[in-house]
């Protein structure tokens, strides 16, 4: 009967962790878009698998620019190694993996510090949380997947470390601190999370020099990388400097920003409430107060309500404390018996059919992406350099380099220099002359969205000429190019599209000083 007991145990962890994988695959499938910054990281991993080296300066631009630090390399290479093998399946396989054993860490975690009356189990609340913290994936994978899931492991290991005692594990974070700094910029909110939490130990008046020394030795990890130093003052600039015109850089409470994000803002809600009720109920005083938890979720909050990007932190870090609370709260309320089976065979219904009906394949979205005006450009051989708005650039770069170079992409703090935004945005606004830029770089052809006020002038112009009016975007060429020209105009069709996706003239083959020499 003992093993009996054992092997159903096992069957229920077994099924809880299915059930949870399924949950992580129908949300994943419920982004409906590439990311615009995907392309530029398909390219970078290319360079350095078919090279062996990364890119030190960019190629795919006419504008000036300086060294480019990609702090995104080694994302690049998987992205690129996933896809190039398997395909747009092998970047779905990639963000569900890396989703999943972000949830991974976090039950583990919140095993390790619930009392032994707790289910660290229940699906209901996982579920919950996990809405809200794929809540800024509208897109599909990105370089911060890799953050999330390094920032969540190294929480865990910092509780397993606390319960433990086993101070000698803390001196595998600098190995850890060594791939994530080569992964994405985002290890600095791995190093904070260390500051935080050693600042929490000293308060607690626990155990504190192990934590110290792991706090000295883990920035020095970051100097390993292809850049040298000058990554390190990169890493530095970028992660302070102001991003105003990145909508996801704004305050998640800002006048346009109200209505959206509904998930994240009631939960986060719902886990202030419940450490409210707390304080009411149980009385807080400076000794009993768990100061590493107080300054983790008070430093997570106020950085998600500063920027959206970083809402996922608050979710992350605030389920893992007070996962303990939110059952406590609730374990007195008697629910029906049949209430936890019916919303586990409803939640399997739910990821069964996401994962059953959602076509895999829908990721290509006329409205998002101008591939139909890039089809234009290149069935219609129609050369030169080409201005589009940044966010555009890297997919333009990835589908016509080397015929057509871009203006500038969202590598803009990696490559481009803060005047040339400005530029840009002068264009889009029109104010400060804005067909300077026109002149100035020799454009010769404007891929532009349909919405903006230019588009109009530009219509209304002798100097430019439409010559391909889409749903959402345009094509303008200058008038003397224009002349006497029958184009070619593309079919919409789906499939060709959903096949070409990925198609590319990029390549490094045979040429690999590409990107490695200024000019080049």
């Amino acid at each position: 009967m003992k093993n009996l007991k054992i092997n159903i145990e096992n069957l229920r962890i077994f099924g809880f962790y299915l059930l949870l994988f399924m949950l992580c695959c129908a949300s994943v499938l419920r982004s409906n878009n590439y990311d615009f910054d995907l392309w530029a990281r398909l390219i970078a991993g290319m360079a350095v698998v078919q090279t062996g080296h990364v890119l030190k300066y960019d190629f795919l631009s006419y504008t000036p620019t300086h060294n480019w630090y990609d702090h995104e390399w080694g994302s690049s290479v998987i992205f690129y190694l996933f896809q190039s093998n398997f395909g747009h399946v092998g970047l779905l396989l990639l963000q569900i993996i890396l989703i999943f054993l972000t949830m991974f860490f976090i039950v583990k975690a919140v095993k390790l510090i619930c009392d032994n009356e707790t289910n660290y189990r229940n699906i209901l609340i996982y579920f919950v949380v996990l809405d809200a913290f794929m809540v800024t994936y509208s897109s599909l994978i990105r370089c911060h997947s890799f953050t999330f899931m390094f920032f969540v492991f190294e929480l865990f290991l910092l509780e397993y470390v606390r319960s433990t005692k086993k101070y000698g594990l803390l001196y595998g974070l600098p190995i850890l601190f060594l791939f994530w700094g080569n992964m994405h910029g985002g290890v600095v909110s791995g190093l904070g999370l260390l500051v935080m939490y050693s600042v929490g130990q000293l308060l607690d008046r626990k155990p504190f020099k192990h934590y110290l020394i792991i706090s000295i030795l883990s920035p020095l990890m970051l100097f390993i990388n292809p850049y040298g130093i000058e990554y390190v003052k990169f890493l530095l600039k970028a992660t302070t400097m102001p991003r105003p015109y990145i909508s996801e850089w704004q305050p998640i409470f800002l006048k346009s920003n109200w209505a959206y994000f509904l998930s994240f803002k009631f939960i986060s809600l719902f886990f202030l409430i419940v450490e409210f009720i707390k304080v009411v109920k149980g009385g807080i005083s400076y000794k009993n107060l768990n100061k590493t938890k107080f300054i983790l979720m008070s430093a997570t909050l106020y950085i998600s309500i500063l920027h959206i990007k970083m809402m996922p932190f608050f979710v992350l870090v605030s389920i893992i404390y007070c996962y303990n609370d939110i059952y406590s709260l609730f374990r007195k309320f008697n629910f029906p018996k049949w209430s936890m089976p019916a919303l586990v065979y409803f939640l399997i219904v739910y990821s069964s059919c996401m994962i059953y009906f959602v076509n895999i394949e829908k990721m290509v979205n006329f409205s998002k992406y101008p591939l139909l005006e890039v089809n234009f450009l290149r069935k219609n051989n129609i050369t030169g350099n080409i201005l589009t708005n940044f966010g555009y650039g890297s997919f333009v770069s990835y589908k016509l380099y080397p015929h057509n170079k871009i203006y500038m992409d969202g590598r803009y703090e990696e490559v481009y220099y803060d005047y040339e935004l400005e530029e840009l945005k002068d264009f889009y606004t029109v104010r400060n002359d804005p067909f300077k830029i026109l002149d100035k770089y020799k454009i010769k052809i404007i891929l532009l969205e349909k919405n903006y006020k230019i588009f109009d002038i530009l219509n209304a112009s002798v100097d430019w000429k439409l010559i391909y009016n889409g749903a959402n975007f345009g094509i303008f060429v200058r008038t003397e190019d224009a002349k006497n020209k029958r184009y070619v105009i593309p079919n919409y069709e789906l499939e060709y599209y959903k096949k070409t996706i990925f198609n590319t003239d990029v390549s490094f083959k045979g040429n690999k000083q590409l990107g490695q020499v200024k000019g080049s």
